[in-house]
C-alpha cells in the first residue's frame, strides 16, 4: 500500500510498499564480529585508481581519502554506527545498526538520482542506506580535522518521515499497541543500480511521536558525530 512521506529535490523516495518488522535482540557476539571488520575496500579501490596513498602530516583537506568512523542519532538515540564504544554502550532493546567506517572523499558532493542510494554493508540480511545528504555532510564536515579528532555536524532530521494512521500500521504488520516513542524498527527500501537490477536496503527508524489513531516513524537523522580514523593523499603513479 501507499505510504505518505516527506522528502526533497536530493533524495525523493517514491511511493512503495514497505515493510517494517521490529527490532529482536540481535546476537551480540556476531554482530561485534561484524564491527570489528572494518574493511576499507573503497578508498582501497579509489587508492587503485589513483596511485599510491600517503597519511597526511596535518588536517584534512579537500581532495583527501578519509576513513571516518560515525554515529547517527534521532535526539539521544545512536541508529547506525560504526563505532564499537557506540555499539556496547547501547542498550539491547535499543541496538544501532552496525556498519562499517565509512571512506569518503573530504569535500565531495554527490547527487544521487531517484531510485538509487549509498549502500555500507551490516549486520542485517540488506545493506544499510545513507542517503546522499547524509554522505555530503560528512564528507564536508571532516575538512580541517586531524586523525583522531571530532565533530558533530546536523542532519536531515524529521523532513524524512512516514505517518501511519493505527489502521494502515496494523495492516502491514505493526504491533500498534506495544510500539511506543522510541522504539526502533527497520524499513526496508527497493533500490535499483545503474544496470536496474533492484535489491532491498535497510533503515532504521523510531517512533517520534503517537496518539490514538496515528504514529510517525522517522527515518531522517537529527546528527551526525563523525571521528577522523586517518586521512590521505594520494599520487598518480
Amino acid at each position: 500500500m501507499a505510504v505518505q512521506t516527506k522528502s526533497n529535490s536530493g533524495d525523493k523516495p517514491q511511493k512503495k510498499d514497505i515493510n517494517w518488522t521490529q527490532i529482536g535482540v540481535v546476537c551480540f557476539c556476531v554482530l561485534i564480529v561484524v564491527m570489528c571488520i572494518v574493511s576499507f575496500s573503497g578508498l582501497s579501490t579509489i587508492f587503485n585508481q589513483n596511485g599510491n596513498a600517503t597519511p597526511t602530516g596535518g588536517v584534512v583537506e579537500a581532495g583527501n581519502l578519509v576513513e571516518v568512523e560515525y554515529t547517527m542519532y534521532i535526539n539521544n538515540t545512536p541508529m547506525v554506527t560504526s563505532s564499537i564504544d557506540v555499539f556496547n554502550a547501547s542498550s539491547v532493546d535499543k541496538l544501532p545498526a552496525a556498519t562499517q567506517n565509512l571512506g569518503v572523499i573530504a569535500g565531495q558532493q554527490v547527487d544521487v538520482v531517484n531510485g538509487s542510494a549509498i549502500l555500507i554493508n551490516s549486520s542485517y540480511e540488506y545493506p544499510f542506506r545513507m542517503l546522499n545528504q547524509e554522505y555530503n555532510q560528512i564528507a564536508s564536515g571532516v575538512i580541517g580535522l586531524g586523525a583522531g579528532q571530532s565533530r558533530t555536524v546536523q542532519s536531515t532530521g524529521d523532513y524524512f518521515k512516514t505517518v501511519y494512521t493505527k489502521e494502515s500500521a496494523e495492516e502491514m504488520g505493526i504491533d500498534y499497541a506495544n510500539w511506543t516513542v522510541g522504539t526502533m524498527g527497520i524499513m526496508n527500501f527497493p533500490t535499483e543500480d545503474a544496470t536496474g537490477n533492484v535489491t532491498m536496503a535497510i533503515r532504521p527508524a523510531l517512533v517520534t511521536s503517537k496518539t490514538d489513531e496515528e504514529m510517525v516513524l522517522q527515518y531522517g537523522y537529527d546528527t551526525i558525530d563523525m571521528k577522523v580514523i586517518q586521512a590521505y593523499t594520494t599520487t598518480t603513479a
